[in-house]
């Protein structure tokens, strides 16, 4: 790696594509279009072309997401690798990481995986109570979901495994069933999400509709507890709210978007946050592919990252463009912060932001300490066990 090079990037790679929809997902992701992964294919080649980068940045970590990655052609990733390395600078140990659904794991899948680079595996088992798969329309069942487990681990010494809690018909029992399983598989990392029920979902659509219902605050407040606890007590590392490693196989990737460094987002409607802009390319797939089926004109001649955003936005491909002013910066910057296992570092907030944050929440530090929210380590303000329950609560607080 070019020793002048000294500004670590990121990549995110999304894959639009699903073989049905899960009924919680409210991402940018479509089933029924197969007909279109040629055509999109060619033009997320081009669009990492038209990312190429001359200027000091090299990419450490590369996250292909979706979507479901592991359901289309393995060529395709192989491909999109290719690309990348062919017009981006590359860390020594840059982390690679593919999302897969456990119905789509085969053996020759997994070697195939490793030999065209992929190094970390994100494996959405979410549960392993096979009642709790059908509600929200996954495809795999719990003997899949483990038997993939087992291929992967035999393949790659990085993984991953996803886990939701509050699921519909989900009880402390069945979700401790889970959990307790998964940890004696002894995976290098896990993440647990709360379940959120979002707008425009189908199942948002069931809620309403008293078709089906979900764990109140109080249940999922028991099952993150039951989490922390038995995390905790195996030897994870609590890192962020809702994410846990061993062997310090934190998601290098993830870390970005919660330490706000930068990273780029190729394909329909990913985000991109660098040079103090955020921006996301255009959601539908098809409009994407119209504008990317070509090579852009000149490419050469778009040379700096500023003046390739400016392209994309005169072009009217950008869903979302905005430079992002310090009010705003300080707002993500204690919202992360706070998810995090140090917390809100103050001697680091004064010299990035130039203003005291003990004298600007004073109040707010002081309530919360009495509460048994948050508590001081160091120079560092740091949610309790009790006040990871009220996270989000905290940070709006501190948002105001």
């Amino acid at each position: 790696m070019d020793s002048k090079l000294n500004t670590a990037l990121g990549l995110y790679i999304h894959i639009p594509f699903c073989h049905t929809k899960c009924t919680y997902c409210d991402f940018n992701t479509y089933s029924g279009i197969e007909n279109l992964i040629k055509d999109f294919s060619n033009s997320i080649y081009n669009e990492i072309e038209f990312w190429k980068i001359n200027e000091n940045y090299f990419v450490d970590s590369i996250f292909i997401g979706g979507g479901t990655p592991s359901y289309i052609d393995p060529i395709i990733i192989k491909n999109i690798l290719s690309k990348i390395k062919q017009n981006f600078q590359f860390s020594d140990e840059v982390e690679i990481t593919l999302e897969i659904n456990p119905e789509d794991v085969t053996q020759e899948k997994a070697n195939y995986w490793k030999e065209i680079g992929i190094n970390r595996c994100s494996l959405g088992i979410q549960s392993l109570q096979d009642k709790e798969l059908i509600l929200i329309n996954r495809r795999h069942n719990s003997e899949k979901a483990l038997e993939s487990f087992e291929i992967l681990k035999n393949v790659f010494s990085n993984i991953s495994i996803d886990l939701i809690y509050g699921l519909p018909k989900q009880t402390t029992e069945s979700y401790l069933n889970t959990l307790q399983t998964i940890v004696n598989k002894e995976p290098n990392h896990i993440s647990c999400y709360s379940l959120q029920v979002e707008k425009g979902t189908v199942l948002n659509q069931q809620v309403v509709n008293s078709q089906i219902s979900v764990a109140n605050d109080d249940l999922s407040a028991e099952m993150y507890e039951i989490t922390y606890k038995l995390l905790k007590e195996k030897g994870f590392e609590n890192y962020e709210i809702s994410n846990w490693s061993k062997n310090n196989k934190k998601s290098l990737h993830n870390l970005k978007y919660w330490t706000m460094k930068p990273y780029i987002g190729i394909g329909p409607g990913s985000h991109s946050y660098i040079n103090n802009k955020r921006f996301s390319i255009t959601k539908p797939p098809k409009k994407y592919i119209d504008f990317f089926s070509n090579k852009i004109d000149k490419i050469d001649e778009i040379d700096e990252i500023d003046e390739k955003i400016e392209f994309l936005k005169k072009n009217n491909i950008l869903d979302v463009f905005e430079i992002q002013t310090q009010e705003n910066e300080i707002l993500e910057y204690l919202m992360l912060s706070i998810r995090l296992k140090n917390g809100i570092d103050t001697d680091h907030f004064k010299l990035k932001y130039k203003s005291d944050f003990e004298d600007l929440y004073l109040k707010e530090i002081e309530d919360y300490m009495k509460n048994d929210i948050l508590f001081k380590k160091n120079n560092n303000y740091v949610l309790t066990e009790k006040g990871k329950l009220f996270a989000n609560e905290v940070a709006n607080n501190f948002v105001k």
